[in-house]
């Protein structure tokens, strides 16, 4: 839902009263300016007017931390996580199979002769169609387990839902007998000539690929090998523009196909008056204007989309940053013009009393000074109790962690533990710096602390101590393997690449440019000598030869 309201809000805002627009010559300046904002190390955007292209730019580093593959800046082939931005794609590959008869918008989706255990034993699933997919009034969530559970009568209402696209796509590719890639590749991709656009991860890709920084400065990679219409496709700002530019021209459906993927189909009232769902797009008509709308979150991947048909003018931006909407009702002032406000009831913007503080004791804590760090810290928390809280000095303290200041990390750690001492989350983020740190039986001890806090959470602090305990006996004598068995390891895998040197078996992951020697702690199973937090199994086929090593992290933070 957030996803929805985010994307909401943009266009809330962005429909009300222009002001005068930043001049285009200050637009590369503003958007670098807000990105130090923002926190945000790279971001690519494309502004549409007249029907066409007009402006667009690559800004930043496509990876923080620049420790791997990906290192460099963003460029135009750069791929960036497009998260829900891959819905308004979806729906325009199921409207062009709905123009030319293969799909029905309003035919029960059952009747397809799909089976989908997760909700079929539900009778309300046979009210489910493919615009209620579209229009998101499936009653299914956002996501869930299995089997789904129903929220309303599917037609009754709205509520954002990726698991009733899943649904959708499960049937579409049953009718057609493709994969989503296929058809996105032969409906939107090639005939558009988005070259930099993907619903399928592969390896080839890593290059190009941005690698997200989430709030903790934790590099994460967005990589996963299925397609899901509702969040995995990878693209570029210029290939989405060239998608908004074909819309906005009203190229590739009938055009009372288009009229009803730009009509409302459901209210949202919950938004505010006047804010709708269309097919694969939210909808705000303001005045004689209609104004399209879609954000995207995939955690450290966020942007967002807009048009305005009728002026066939747009915005798109995508950034590798969890902080990347912090930015937004400023860059799209800088661009479209006009003052926004309601980005602020739903997104946090740079200047929120939080991130303002955020910002401030990373800059403290990242000084020499320790102590007067600390004692600046209980000023602040003393002044702002309500930004400075228990959540936002467990994300400093995992920030200094992986900026390396493991003493700062401990520091912080513990005194979130001081201050919040009946807070589970606070002994755990204790826990984890310890780990970071490799001092094994700090964290062994704060885990014994974290049993008296949280005792319901026995089988978690079970699992650490035993990580633990594991680990530092192997470390000390590793389980003896034969190097018959290190060489049958040996290979390329989508983890990483593995060797053998001097005995030892030898990890690069994938997306870094750093070998770790692994300690056995079994016949399959690895530690990564230096890295307490880290562990990997080789998984083997029923011949013993090995087909994924599945990379495991010790359950703490």
């Amino acid at each position: 839902m957030r996803n929805l309201a985010v994307s909401l809000i943009l266009l809330t805002s962005f429909a009300v009263a222009q002001t005068a627009v930043m001049p285009e010559k200050q637009w590369g300046e503003t958007v670098t300016g807000l990105m130090r904002k923002g926190d945000i190390p790279g971001l690519s955007i494309a502004v549409i007017r007249d029907g066409k292209i007009h402006w667009e730019g690559e800004f930043g580093q496509k990876n923080a931390v620049n420790d791997g593959v990906t290192d460099g800046p963003v460029l135009r082939d750069t791929l960036f996580s497009a998260a829900s931005l891959s819905k308004p794609v979806f729906a325009y590959i199921v409207l062009r199979l709905v123009d030319r008869g293969v799909i029905d918008l309003d035919k029960p989706l059952y009747t397809y002769g799909f089976a989908y255990d997760r909700i079929d034993k539900d009778s309300r699933s046979k009210l489910i169609t493919a615009r209620r997919v579209l229009d998101h009034t499936t009653g299914l969530p956002n996501w869930g387990g299995t089997p789904l559970e129903f929220l309303f009568t599917p037609g009754e209402k709205f509520n954002y839902s990726g698991e009733g696209y899943v649904y959708l796509q499960g049937v579409v590719e049953h009718v057609t007998g493709k994969s989503l890639e296929e058809l996105a590749q032969q409906e939107v991709f090639a005939p558009l000539k988005m070259e930099h656009s993907t619903f399928r991860w592969r390896p080839i890709l890593a290059n190009q690929l941005a690698i997200g920084k989430l709030e903790t400065d934790q590099p994460i990679t967005w990589d996963s090998p299925s397609e899901n219409p509702a969040s995995s496709l990878l693209t570029t700002a210029h290939d989405y523009a060239k998608f908004l530019v074909v819309l906005m021209n009203g190229v590739g459906l009938k055009q009372a196909t288009f009229q009803q993927m730009w009509s409302p189909q459901v209210a949202v009232p919950q938004m505010g008056p006047g804010i709708s769902f269309g097919l694969g797009w939210g909808i705000e008509q303001v005045g004689a204007s209609k104004y399209i709308y879609h954000g995207g979150n995939n955690v450290a991947f966020k942007g967002a989309a807009f048009a305005c048909p009728e002026k066939h003018e747009g915005l798109v931006y995508l950034t590798n940053s969890e902080g990347g909407m912090t930015i937004e009702s400023a860059l799209v002032k800088a661009i479209e013009g006009g003052d926004h406000p309601g980005l602020f009831s739903e997104t946090e913007p740079y200047t929120s009393p939080r991130w303002v503080a955020r910002t401030e004791l990373i800059r403290l804590f990242t000084q020499d000074n320790l102590d007067e760090a600390l004692r600046r810290y209980r000023e602040l928390k003393a002044e702002r109790p309500k930004a400075i809280d228990e959540d936002l000095t467990r994300i400093l303290g995992r920030y200094l962690g992986n900026n390396g200041r493991l003493e700062a990390a401990i520091a912080v750690s513990k005194e979130n533990v001081h201050n919040y001492p009946k807070s589970a989350r606070a002994v755990d983020s204790l826990i984890w710096a310890y780990v970071l740190s490799g001092n094994v039986p700090l964290a062994i001890q704060t885990d014994k602390l974290a049993r008296e806090v949280d005792p319901s959470n026995k089988d978690r602090w079970d699992s650490i101590e035993s990580w633990l305990t594991e680990y530092q006996a192997r470390i000390e004598k590793p389980f003896a393997l034969p190097e018959t068995t290190l060489k049958n390891y040996a290979g390329v895998y989508d983890a990483g690449q593995v060797s053998v040197k001097d005995g030892y078996l030898i990890f690069r992951p994938s997306f870094k440019k750093v070998d770790r020697r692994l300690i056995p702690a079994s016949a399959d199973t690895f530690y990564v000598e230096g890295d307490l937090s880290t562990k990997l199994q080789f998984r083997t086929n029923p011949n013993g030869d090995p087909v994924e090593v599945v990379v495991s992290k010790i359950p703490c933070a």
